[in-house]
């Protein structure tokens, strides 16, 4: 089978925990080469995940012409400039999310995206797990009737680090951005619109100027609405419970799914008790690059571009505006 051949830009800890191993564990992709501003720390990560080269400048690896895409997991400031640059160097791009600060930075990689006619794809993880296509299955099989409201919550207890990026208003930190993010883009997702209007509440964290965490309502078409909290200040949670007239689904292990098998719940036809329906475990990161590394090697295949990044860069920027 062929592999598409993947550089990183950073040894950020996503790409550590999450992406390194997902990349090993492919089945068309592989993990090429690292890049740091330190070459000391590239070729040690290279050399702790597999990779066959390391470069000591983000620039070094995106000259080189043996890597085909490229993984962005660089603090949120230096996403659009560093997707526009891979671009320009031919190499297609899975940025992490979110994948722009600004609607004008996502218009930016979109259209640098679309100009070279290569992929660009934000990285919701999430999307990828197997759960959501049950999700849509008994969304779209009418069994709990039209959505109405969608309820989506991430939230963790984070220790405040002035050192740290989620920490750093410069660079883009805060909830929402970090986790907030997840049941904003869900919401869109599911209720298949984009939201039109919004009321949002931030609490700040007193030090470092980020919000803490931040609660949103919006209005979508139709009469529809969804209510969101993404927080670095609450006992973890992350799920999503979709509200038809019918009946419900909830997601209880929406977006991190942690390392045991997870639920969806229904209720429907207007019953009293609920059906589970239960997935084994499953590596969602290692689902993502297999479905990017898909459409790479086949450009047939359906993949939510670059202009997919614009649209949530409007919500965000609907919801900050409050």
């Amino acid at each position: 089978m062929d592999k598409v051949k993947f550089g990183v830009l950073g040894c950020a800890r996503v790409f550590e925990r999450r992406m390194a191993p997902a990349l090993k564990s492919a089945g068309n992709a592989v993990l090429h080469a690292v890049a740091s501003r330190s070459l000391e720390k590239a070729q040690a990560t290279a050399q702790k995940h597999g990779a066959a080269k390391a470069y000591g400048s983000y620039d070094a690896l995106l000259a080189d012409t043996d890597i085909e895409a490229v993984y962005i997991p660089l603090p949120n400031d230096q996403h659009a400039e560093w997707t526009v640059k891979a671009l320009a160097a031919g190499k297609h791009v899975l940025c992490d999310k979110p994948l722009a600060l600004s609607v004008s930075e996502a218009e930016w990689m979109a259209g640098a995206a679309a100009a070279s006619g290569l992929r660009l794809m934000e990285g919701f993880m999430y999307r990828h797990h197997p759960q959501h296509k049950k999700v849509f299955e008994v969304l779209h099989s009418g069994a709990i009737g039209e959505p109405v409201h969608f309820r989506g919550i991430f939230t963790y207890p984070a220790t405040p680090d002035p050192a740290g990026i989620r920490w750093s208003m410069a660079q883009g930190g805060g909830a929402f951005l970090d986790v907030g993010v997840y049941p904003l883009n869900a919401a869109r997702w599911l209720l298949e619109s984009e939201p039109t209007a919004a009321k949002a509440i931030a609490i700040t964290d007193p030090t470092s100027g980020v919000d803490s965490h931040t609660a949103a309502l919006l209005t979508f078409p139709g009469n529809r609405t969804a209510s969101l909290m993404g927080g670095f200040d609450q006992a973890f949670t992350s799920r999503y419970e979709l509200v038809g007239r019918e009946g419900s689904i909830t997601v209880e292990r929406a977006f991190q799914v942690g390392e045991s098998g997870v639920r969806v719940l229904v209720r429907a036809n207007n019953s009293d008790t609920e059906e589970a329906f239960f997935f084994e475990h499953t590596d969602q990161f290692q689902l993502e690059v297999e479905h990017f590394a898909a459409c790479i090697l086949n450009s047939q295949l359906p993949l939510e571009p670059g202009e997919d990044g614009v649209a949530q860069a409007k919500a965000q920027a609907l919801i900050q505006s409050q």
